[in-house]
């Protein structure tokens, strides 16, 4: 009998798995004068050894693909997923406003169908735009103007046929970059004749409420980023007749690509002659959701079962339905400070884009919700605190180690910044650390050497005009005495601007520490300073300031007009190097107009 007539699978590594098998035939006494090293049998060795090191992978990676924690595949993703009820985000639209404006020229009315074209151009090229709805317009002052909505996209439609005798039937609709938010489903039955009914169906999420009359259909994730429509049994959701023809329309679309455009032209003809001016240009764009947001959001919308109760239902409720949104932050009306507000939950969004929800999105959200809220709960959709960053860096780079001018050093650069404050900031409980930013500048091209990197903090307050009201500014963080200083205002006829620092009151002292010079401030003042005239100004007191907290209180004030601004916009130098967001905060950096990049040669 042998003395090994097994062979050891404790390891299955492929030197391993050789090893066991020549001492498992070595041990046999039908080859034991074997040279299990010579040519011939060392092949046959090493055929087995890689046949069973194969099957133990594949098996191992099958295994693998059997839970949502471990899938790799996003078809097995989606697939664990679709087990829990979750329908992965598709691709968003980007959206735009623009103000259309043709002469009457004695026409009644001017009607602007939906799916008319106009084509837009950004960084990233060239992209169609379609109108969602049909427009009628009515002339005023002898033209038509209006405001028309815009989504990025190219409208077109798959096409099925219902036939019951095929047991394996799918409606699997063929584009991948479908707008799921887009999707419009008919059922045509009886066609061709005189009985034919065309009959709209809604999508629905949940088979509360539903009977066999119900024209809904049901939308769920397949391989490949395709999406299916399934269509109810005749008990729970309307059954389609067999032979009808279903129709679905939708939008394709570039998803985030198109964010960005900010000027269009009209691509259809809509009248003899039309202007146009943007109100808002496209933003709100997003791709399709990734594995691991599915990951992490399936399980967590399969606890929620469809209702509002405790906060992370509401978010996980927002994120599931709306695909422009990154992100949100939940709390009750109990925990605002200065306004205790039983019985409301407060919904706070951020878009991947960084923009604030639209007005209508948030009145659409606030409405979702409170169908699953319990009674006596009203959600309300508030922005986020926004806390802008504005970025000055000068980059220092060696020309004779790239081919590169210094203005494409620069278009690098900016294009790191871009990609770091998409990856570590907009969103909630970020930190910015000003050494990760400062290494994320350096690594955007080889030949750059170092950068001298400095951070100013910058918010945005919307006063009611013509209405007294107190100003609070907080950057949640500490900010450096004598560097506070807003935009200016109008306020009884003259021109003015907050400030922490007066020169007529010495209450600042200057002192020398390890990372240079140290200011305080002993009085905590806020100041209005009048500079309606050039050359002259003069300070009142007008609030206080805690440099510690990053808190700023006005007195009350009236402010009658804006100078050019949004709003009044506050800048202070932050104390220290990282920033953090707490509690509503965005931290994000002011791309649009905060960023100023120098690039020198060393």
């Amino acid at each position: 009998m042998a003395a090994n007539n097994s062979i050891s699978l404790v390891s299955l590594d492929f030197d391993t798995l050789k090893a066991n098998l020549k001492q498992y035939l070595s041990s046999q006494s039908q080859f034991q004068d074997y040279n299990f090293d010579g040519s011939n049998i060392n092949v046959l060795l090493d055929i087995l050894s890689y046949n069973s090191f194969l099957n133990a992978y594949y098996l191992n990676l099958v295994s693998n693909e059997s839970f949502l924690d471990s899938a790799q595949l996003r078809n097995s993703v989606v697939s664990h997923a679709k087990s829990l009820n979750y329908t992965p985000r598709s691709y968003k639209s980007s959206a735009a406003t623009v103000n259309i404006t043709a002469p009457q020229n004695a026409q009644p009315s001017l009607t602007i169908p939906a799916g008319a074209k106009f084509v837009g151009t950004n960084a990233n090229g060239t992209y169609n735009f379609v109108t969602n709805n049909s427009v009628m317009i009515y002339p005023s002052g002898g033209s038509f103007s209006a405001n028309l909505a815009l989504f990025q996209g190219v409208v077109t439609s798959d096409v099925f046929s219902v036939d019951y005798s095929l047991d394996s039937q799918r409606f699997v609709m063929s584009n991948q970059s479908i707008d799921t938010d887009s999707l419009m489903v008919t059922v045509i039955e009886n066609g061709g004749g005189a009985n034919q009914v065309n009959t709209v169906f809604s999508k629905a999420s949940t088979i509360l409420g539903l009977s066999s009359n119900s024209a809904v259909f049901f939308l769920q994730a397949t391989a490949d980023t395709k999406y299916e429509l399934v269509f109810g049994d005749g008990v729970l959701g309307r059954r389609p007749l067999n032979g009808a023809v279903i129709q679905a329309s939708y939008r394709t679309t570039a998803g985030s690509d198109a964010d960005g455009v900010s000027s269009f032209s009209v691509s259809d003809y809509i009248a003899s002659s039309v202007a146009l001016n943007v109100v808002s240009g496209s933003s709100g764009g997003a791709n399709a959701e990734s594995i691991e947001s599915i990951r992490y959001n399936a399980p967590r919308y399969y606890q929620t079962q469809e209702r509002a109760v405790t906060a992370a239902d509401f978010k996980s409720l927002v994120l599931s339905n709306y695909t422009d949104i990154k992100a949100c932050h939940v709390f009750g009306g109990e925990q605002v400070s200065s306004s205790v507000s039983f019985g409301t939950v407060f919904v706070s969004p951020v878009t991947y884009s960084g923009a604030v929800v639209s007005l209508s999105e948030k009145a659409d959200i606030a409405s979702f919700l409170q169908d699953r809220c319990t009674i006596g709960i009203t959600p309300k959709v508030i922005d986020p605190d926004f806390l802008y960053l504005q970025v000055n860096t000068t980059v220092k780079y060696d020309p004779n180690a790239t081919t590169l001018a210094a203005a494409d050093i620069q278009t690098l650069v900016a294009s790191a910044i871009a990609g770091y404050n998409s990856s570590y900031l907009t969103n909630f409980d970020t930190e910015f650390k000003l050494s990760r930013f400062e290494a994320a500048i350096n690594a955007a091209d080889s030949s750059i050497s170092s950068n001298e990197t400095t951070v100013t903090m910058k918010k945005l307050v919307n006063p009611d005009l013509n209405v007294g009201s107190y100003i609070t500014v907080e950057y949640r963080n500490a900010f450096q005495p004598a560097t506070l200083v807003s935009s200016t205002f109008f306020l009884g006829g003259r021109l003015y601007k907050f400030t922490d620092y007066n020169p007529n009151v010495n209450t600042f002292s200057i002192t020398q520490g390890p990372n240079g010079s140290v200011v305080t401030n002993s009085s905590n003042v806020l100041w209005l300073q009048d500079v309606t005239n050039a050359g002259y100004t003069s300070y009142s007191p007008a609030g206080t300031i805690d440099y510690s907290r990053g808190r700023v209180d006005s007195n009350l004030i009236t402010v009658n007009d804006l100078d050019g601004s949004a709003g009044v916009v506050f800048y202070a130098v932050p104390a220290n190097q990282d920033i953090k967001s707490y509690s509503n905060d965005v931290i994000e950096v002011d791309i649009a107009e905060g960023v100023a990049i120098s690039v020198v040669s060393i």
